[in-house]
């Protein structure tokens, strides 16, 4: 059975932190694949939301050239507000000889409960947890306990946090300052060439939603 890594978000720009951490999953041997899902219709809309169109180019220019990394356009298809169990559901019946596994920030654990009929969503996937910078360790865990005993995998990737984030991101391009090391020279040059992010607005990743 193949091992697939899903990594889903905004992707409000794709960055270097988000290769990383699918980078760490691939490195661990959690999973054989990583497929991004750049959201179309985040459940929390908010101002600064680059088109659907131009995050998925983003993607695949930021995945293009790296082992094991693919864009999955299912939630770029789909109309209305996306949830991850829809998600889910449509990817195992296209795919019912694959195991799944979420990529998710530790900060993350916190607001699962949040997540469009969790319940289900855990019986669909497995999760890769990354700790990111400033996070507490010891409390990400406590909290994964907690969802492993209402029957939920988890899995702590080995890897060192990135301090990279697209609201950072979003803030520098509105200052005019470089993006060295942040975000891939290819998609920055896409960025500036379609004048992406020029005054600076609301964000982050998705947040599930119910």
């Amino acid at each position: 059975m193949q091992q697939i890594g899903l990594m889903g978000g905004s992707f409000n720009p794709i960055h270097c932190g988000h290769l990383h951490m699918a980078r760490a999953a691939l490195h661990a041997g959690a999973v054989d694949r990583v497929l991004f899902l750049p959201s179309g219709h985040p459940p929390h809309k908010h101002a600064g939301l680059a088109d659907k169109r131009d995050r998925l180019e983003m993607t695949r220019l930021a995945v293009y050239g790296e082992r094991g990394m693919a864009v999955c356009t299912e939630e770029i298809d789909r109309d209305g507000v996306i949830y991850t169990v829809d998600t889910l559901t449509a990817l195992r019946a296209r795919m019912p000889d694959c195991r799944f596994h979420y990529i998710i920030g530790a900060d993350t654990l916190a607001v699962l409960h949040t997540w469009r009929r969790i319940g289900d969503v855990i019986e669909l996937c497995a999760f890769l947890v990354a700790m990111r910078p400033g996070e507490d360790e010891e409390e990400a865990r406590r909290l994964a306990a907690q969802w492993a005993a209402c029957g939920a995998q988890m899995r702590f990737l080995p890897m060192m946090p990135q301090a990279v984030s697209s609201t950072e991101i979003r803030a520098r391009l509105a200052q005019r300052l470089p993006l060295e090391g942040l975000v891939p020279p290819q998609v920055e040059a896409y960025i500036r060439a379609h004048g992406l992010y020029e005054t600076d607005g609301d964000d982050e990743t998705r947040k599930d939603g119910v």
